[in-house]
């Protein structure tokens, strides 16, 4: 029994040793240029760079929170001198990829401070995400363990910072995910898919397939602003009953692809997932997701999904839908 447990432990650590590539990181995290500025940023599940908590960059000037205060609230004597000159550590010692950007762009992005923590589950060394005391920063930047993942989410939420971190694609499935996404508190970010990983052993996967069909497919999720959150989504299409089938599970219509939203009607819509990378909150409502809402109808084999109508009868179930309710119709 122990064995079977020291086994499933390895391999749960395996599984989540997926390193994210540099361009990946460069790529969307250039995008919040101007929200990193004055901010101080933690990456606490690098433990390929740090177990124990550790500043890695501060701007000139700054004395970082943690070395203010001595264990009994009073202030610490501080070298002055020593508080005002800048830290920034050498980035050929960097083996992090998070860490090496950041601290690469620290000074023309006007980044305050960058921090770093990690813990390892085969040795129990190091801090764990849900130890940390998030008080002390602005910002959380990583790619956390997957099989944390929601407890990750739940521990960002508690502690009310705001974050940039990679998860995967399913998690947008997940319904604690989902439910800080239709309430409005988190979103994607600006990537459709990264480009890969890489392994422990030095393997890189990439992938230049279409979204979800890569191994560790995964999404950038965010609280920070993104643009499109602000545009307006152009929408063409005319509604027409015969294009756009009814459910016979639920009272809504079918849409089989984001751009084919109709801009005349005013029921509830069922979209694929991919509308959630335009998802405007002024334009449109999250209603819930097609798996989790209170069917009309319960059948035989149902599964609790949305079902197409067709003459009547169930005629196919889609993939999972987002529904969703459009609030500047046109007529």
């Amino acid at each position: 029994m122990g064995t079977k447990k020291s086994l499933y432990k390895a391999n749960k650590i395996k599984d989540d040793e997926f390193y994210t590539l540099y361009e990946d990181i460069a790529n969307e995290v250039s995008l919040y240029k101007n929200q990193l500025k004055g901010r101080k940023i933690l990456c606490p599940c690098d433990w390929d760079e740090s177990y124990n908590e550790e500043l890695v960059y501060k701007e000139e000037g700054f004395v970082a929170p943690k070395n203010l205060l001595d264990k009994g609230g009073t202030i610490k004597k501080i070298d002055i001198k020593a508080s005002k000159e800048k830290i920034e550590k050498d980035l050929a010692l960097i083996k992090c990829n998070f860490v090496k950007f950041l601290v690469a762009h620290a000074d023309p992005y006007g980044i305050k401070s960058i921090s770093v923590s990690g813990y390892n589950p085969a040795t129990g060394k190091g801090v764990k995400f849900q130890d940390v005391d998030y008080s002390k920063f602005d910002l959380v930047i990583t790619n956390p363990p997957f099989s944390k993942f929601r407890e990750f989410i739940d521990t960002m939420f508690k502690n009310k910072i705001q974050f940039l971190i990679i998860g995967p694609l399913t998690a947008i499935t997940y319904k604690e995910v989902f439910g800080h996404i239709q309430n409005n508190e988190m979103w994607l970010g600006y990537s459709k898919q990264l480009s890969g990983f890489k392994l422990a052993d030095g393997t890189e996967l990439l992938s230049k397939n279409p979204e979800g069909s890569v191994s560790r497919a995964c999404k950038w999720y965010t609280n920070l602003d993104v643009a499109y959150r602000h545009d307006k989504m152009i929408l063409t299409e005319k509604y027409n009953p015969e294009k756009y089938p009814n459910y016979y599970n639920y009272k809504g219509i079918d849409v089989d692809k984001t751009n084919q939203i109709p801009y005349d009607y005013n029921g509830v819509m069922g979209v694929p997932i991919t509308f959630l990378q335009k998802f405007n909150p002024d334009q449109f409502k999250i209603i819930g997701k097609g798996v989790q809402v209170e069917k009309t109808i319960r059948f035989k084999g149902d599964k609790a999904t949305l079902w197409i109508e067709k003459d009547g009868k169930p005629f196919k179930a889609p993939f999972e839908r987002i529904l969703i309710k459009n609030k500047k119709v046109k007529k």
